[in-house]
């Protein structure tokens, strides 16, 4: 099998004297670190509940995307099926977005809200179509409750529903929604923090201090990419409690290094900060050859226009027997495609995410966990394997961590 998963319901029992492999006993330790934060910080959330919940939100979304398509007369109940083309025309739909509007169909014929014409190349709207439902959008509150996140969340996700029209012609952008007081860096870490992302981040904090652990002969190099709002970084810093590292926090935006330096330098005097693009040469950005014992991204890595790329850069930068670890989506749960999926639409003249690797075939902003592992090893990493476990409750989110190692100098 390409990934080791450990269940994130219950660990089996082993009979007595046996031995787990190295990279299994780091993955079920890294479980249980993530599952002890889960409790700690989500104390009223039952794991159990959450494929529950992300089907209430899928289906709000494919309800209010079905309403949109009927009162905008892009598709009629019972009407002719019509064409991408023909249904971005009615949409309006700004240029940068279409690729979103591709997603929703797709989506959308994958659940039944559209059919294909026997060409495949139209769309018809089903005879069962769902319809946006004010009640069902009245209970966002207890839903994304029940998944862990704070009240902002659902209060973002209502708005951006009843303004799909204006989001999709570029009349209002996803960012003056998420922060409409400007606080975009309060905002996000809102947006972010949830029991599943609790459970990946200190299963991720858990994997970087073991491999820091193996180093204690020297400082620990710990690079971060795209640290953002810190929500990974706090979990991580958190797991890396006396542990000495040299930590450079890095990200595309000013906006992120400096809230970082003024926030994480006193937990640990040895980070630092610095901008850097992981669409770009590392070295050129003063991050040399072999410079990284340790590089942690925190879900950022979709945002590459070529996820192996990034992932070849990343290997170049980390020394012999070094780690990365990440976070990452695998794959667009229905509530993203109507909220946060806006954001990685690209500004003018920019490239969209995915657009240099296999994604560009499919249309998704993601890749699956066997996607992720089958370029971890073209970029010559190897992968020790991801969490959650696809049998949990918790992979309904759809949030992973993964871990892989370079190889020591001298192994084969």
């Amino acid at each position: 099998m390409s990934h080791t998963h450990v269940p994130a319901h219950a660990t089996p029992a082993l009979p007595e004297h046996t031995q787990l492999p190295e990279h299994a006993q780091l993955l079920e330790a890294a479980h249980a670190a993530g599952l002890a934060a889960l409790r700690s910080r989500n104390p009223g959330v039952d794991p159990a509940r959450l494929p529950e919940a992300m089907r209430a939100l899928g289906w709000v979304s494919l309800a209010a995307v079905g309403s949109l398509l009927v009162s905008s007369g892009a598709l009629r109940t019972g009407g002719p099926p019509r064409s991408p083309g023909q249904i971005m025309d009615a949409l309006a739909v700004a240029p940068r977005h279409v690729w979103l509007v591709r997603r929703w169909l797709e989506v959308l014929a994958e659940d039944g809200v559209v059919v294909r014409s026997a060409d495949g190349r139209r769309f018809g709207l089903s005879l069962t179509a769902p319809v946006a439902d004010g009640e069902a959008e009245d209970a966002l509150e207890g839903t994304y409750a029940a998944l862990g996140f704070p009240p902002v969340m659902p209060a973002f996700h209502r708005t951006a529903l009843g303004r799909l029209p204006e989001l999709l012609r570029d009349e209002v952008t996803v960012q003056q929604l998420l922060f409409p007081d400007g606080d975009a860096l309060t905002a996000l870490a809102g947006y972010q923090t949830s029991a599943v992302g609790e459970y990946v981040n200190a299963a991720a904090g858990h994997a970087v201090r073991e491999a820091a652990e193996r180093l204690r002969s020297r400082r620990v190099r710990i690079v971060e990419l795209g640290g953002g709002a810190g929500v990974c970084t706090a979990a991580v810093l958190r797991a890396l409690r006396g542990v000495d590292a040299n930590y450079l926090f890095t990200d595309v935006s000013r906006l992120f290094t400096v809230t970082a330096q003024q926030r994480y330098a006193r937990e640990l005097p040895g980070l630092r900060c610095a901008l850097l693009d992981i669409d770009e040469d590392f070295a050129r950005q003063g991050l040399p050859p072999g410079s990284a014992d340790v590089v942690l991204a925190g879900n950022v890595l979709h945002n590459a226009v070529d996820a192996r790329t990034s992932l070849r850069r990343i290997r170049e930068l980390l020394a012999p027997g070094g780690r990365l670890v990440f976070t990452e989506s695998v794959g667009e749960n229905r509530a993203v495609l109507t909220s946060m999926a806006f954001l990685l639409s690209p500004e003018p003249g920019r490239p969209r995410v995915g657009s240099g690797d296999r994604r560009r075939e499919t249309g998704s902003a993601f890749l699956g966990a066997e996607e992720w592992d089958e370029e971890l090893r073209a970029a010559g990493l190897t992968p020790l394997g991801s969490l959650p476990d696809p049998d949990s409750p918790l992979a309904a989110v759809g949030q992973h961590v993964f871990v892989a190692d370079v190889p020591a100098e001298g192994a084969s």
